[in-house]
């Protein structure tokens, strides 16, 4: 299994959290409510003020560490914690997302109307416990 520095880094912190969210913030519309169109996918923000370039580099890691079967990406939650994902509500990148679904409000046409946060879970699976407990300190 290829596994790096970094990638260990987060698949520790999944193992150790109670609760490790992820999100993908989706545009859909008001007017079609099966259009949705994912602008960014498996989001894990430690801080408000992530930027854009650490959010699409912790989402390689996720996908990456998903597809060794090391961790479970899941967006099918019923029952979510609200305080769990309001750096997400707050932070610069759904902002910017936000503006820009202000922006094209105004345009003829325009069909992503609502930006939207969809709430998810990371959780190790039981090769990823396994591995890591394989790992030397």
């Amino acid at each position: 299994m290829q596994v790096s520095a970094e990638e260990k880094e987060l698949l520790k912190r999944i193992g150790q959290a109670p609760r490790f969210p992820i999100v993908r913030f989706e545009l859909r519309s008001s007017r079609e409510r099966s259009l949705i169109s994912t602008a960014l996918n498996h989001v894990y923000l430690e801080r408000e003020i992530d930027s854009m370039e650490q959010a699409k580099q912790r989402a390689k890691q996720l996908e990456n560490l998903e597809a060794q079967g090391l961790i479970c990406l899941n967006y099918k939650i019923f029952i979510t914690v609200k305080s769990d994902y309001r750096v997400y509500e707050r932070s610069s990148i759904f902002n910017l997302l936000s503006d820009m679904v202000m922006e094209g409000k105004h345009r003829p046409g325009f069909l992503f109307d609502i930006p939207y946060i969809k709430r998810g879970m990371a959780t190790l699976t039981d090769a990823g416990r396994e591995w890591l407990e394989s790992q030397p300190e």
